[in-house]
């Protein structure tokens, strides 16, 4: 069994020899996912829905090592195994086993983020915006755990087509959008300076601050808990971050927006908040990838951005919750030009708009409701009024 600390990667390589030329062009688009497996509860059904869908490259979150919850066993190495694949895993926390923690949430090992591919790959760890602290507040949650929250970047190189930067992101629930957004900016910023163009942005990212999950101090929380209300946390990141492009220029200032001057993000944030060209073919209103705690977490909270690629097609697998509490985000990609970068940022501004062209049209419908509601009230006060003052006087 493997052991590594937080921040470390851990690597595996099952890959066939045979099968794996390096020189051997694939004659089709590449097949890429993003999936987080709740920790392998069920990883032979995990396991078959990936064999099924013989990806290319797969991110995934929550794998675990070690940890009794899952069996005491290396979730890592038996998907590379089991897939023949090449793969690197970043340690985000070691489990520290507790008596506060249910069987089922017992720890003992390490979890982390991984990448998972056919081809050759190198790896880093990108250290994000930490929005909780777990060493020390991890026993509140209970989950007492050591670590912090990191991103795996791996460079993956495809035979006779240009690198690919692939990123395997795991984004804190315990805290709100401003928390997150302070993460996804971090991620922006290293997206932005990276000297590959061709990325795959993937990971769960937890956007679920909406809807009666605002109403929970323990997973959402800050100011914009209420500020949002009437839009749920993926429309607030299309219309305020992924609409804003370094053509709108080089601060984003609609995060800022309609926010007192105590509360703003600094300009350090402002700066990082700049998208160089992600886009998620999925809807973020109607493409939900996760719905459990009765209802309260229904949200497009796993992304699945592509920079300079095509999207040839896309669908989820896993609908129907059944081997993990996340759907599974299936994409068939091809490279492109950096022209495509252009499109996609105008398809995001063009979905910003429509969003807010919605939420503008269920305001004014709720507005309507409400003032026909008053009226009927009026109506009825008046009518009853008249009533009672055409009953003629019977004196005693």
């Amino acid at each position: 069994m493997d052991v590594a600390l937080p921040g470390q990667i851990v690597t595996y390589d099952f890959r066939d020899p045979q099968t794996c030329e390096p020189e051997t062009e694939i004659p089709r688009p590449l097949r890429v996912l993003q999936w987080n497996i709740e920790r392998g509860y069920k990883l032979d059904a995990v396991l078959e829905i990936l064999q099924e869908l013989d990806a290319d490259i797969l991110c995934l979150q929550e794998i675990d090592i070690g940890n009794e919850r899952s069996g005491n066993t290396n979730h890592a190495q038996i998907i590379a195994q089991r897939l023949k694949l090449n793969a690197g895993v970043v340690i985000e926390f070691q489990e520290l086993r507790s008596p506060c923690r249910a069987p089922s949430d017992q720890g003992g090992g390490i979890h982390g983020n991984a990448v998972f591919s056919k081809f050759d790959m190198e790896f880093r760890a990108v250290h994000a915006h930490q929005p909780f602290d777990w060493p020390r507040r991890g026993m509140q949650v209970l989950e007492p755990r050591l670590g912090r929250r990191v991103t795996l970047a791996a460079t993956i190189r495809v035979p006779r087509r240009p690198p690919i930067l692939a990123y395997s992101a795991h984004f804190e629930c315990f805290t709100g959008i401003v928390g997150r957004t302070h993460q996804v900016c971090d991620l922006l910023h290293d997206s932005t300076h990276a000297s590959i163009p061709h990325q795959l942005v993937f990971g769960d990212f937890n956007t679920f601050a909406h809807s009666l999950a605002r109403f929970s101090t323990k997973h959402s929380h800050g100011w914009h808990r209420f500020r949002t209300l009437g839009m749920s946390e993926p429309e607030w990141w299309m219309e305020n971050i992924l609409s804003w492009s370094t053509t709108d220029g080089p601060l984003n200032l609609r995060i800022n927006t309609t926010m007192p001057e105590h509360l703003r993000f600094s300009k350090e944030t402002m700066m990082r908040a700049v998208n160089p060209g992600w886009w998620d073919p999925f809807d973020p209103v109607r493409d939900v990838t996760i719905s459990n705690h009765a209802g309260w977490m229904t949200a497009k909270a796993d992304w699945a951005f592509v920079r300079q690629f095509r999207v040839v097609r896309h669908w989820m697998a896993n609908r129907d919750f059944s081997a993990s509490d996340h759907r599974c985000l299936v994409l068939e990609v091809e490279h492109a030009l950096e022209s495509i970068v252009s499109e996609h940022i105008e398809a995001n501004k063009r979905v910003a708009r429509e969003l807010c062209r919605k939420r503008t049209s269920r305001l004014w419908s709720w507005c309507s409701l409400a003032a026909a509601a008053v009226l009927s009230c009026v109506a009825f006060k008046i009518a009853k009024y008249n009533t009672v003052s055409r009953i003629p006087f019977m004196p005693a």
